[in-house]
């Protein structure tokens, strides 16, 4: 079905036939796409990352860390607008590496479906 393209959660129910019995029910996720990081600059004891809008995001979230697997002092600044294309975070370490990502969610039902996270990349603040 038509439907069935849009960003969500499906169901779908598979009926053998012929020689075969029985039915199995599978689920998949069709997932919003993935958003990249155009831009990031330095700025003193801040910096502001740039990305392009992605069509039909209800918003999108932007990660840094100054660890570069995002394992350890990761924060998140959730962005709700679509339209909004750049964000600064301030009151950071002078001096220190900061490791930044995005990614897109579009909110389906009352729950956030998420994209991929985009490419790293990294910058030292003034």
């Amino acid at each position: 079905p038509k439907k069935r393209k849009s960003i969500g959660k499906y169901t779908v129910t598979v009926t053998f036939k012929g020689n075969y019995s029985g039915t199995k029910k599978l689920t998949f996720e069709i997932v919003p796409a993935k958003a990249a990081l155009s831009k990031l600059t330095a700025g003193s004891k801040s910096l502001t990352a740039t990305w392009k809008t992605v069509s039909g995001a209800s918003g999108y979230e932007v990660q840094y860390s100054t660890d570069k697997r995002f394992k350890k002092k990761t924060k998140t600044v959730t962005i709700k607008k679509a339209k909004t294309t750049k964000t600064t975070v301030k009151k950071l370490t002078k001096g220190s590496k900061y490791f930044v990502r995005v990614r897109t969610y579009k909110t389906v039902g009352g729950k956030k479906i998420y994209s991929a996270w985009s490419a790293v990349k990294n910058v030292k603040v003034k």
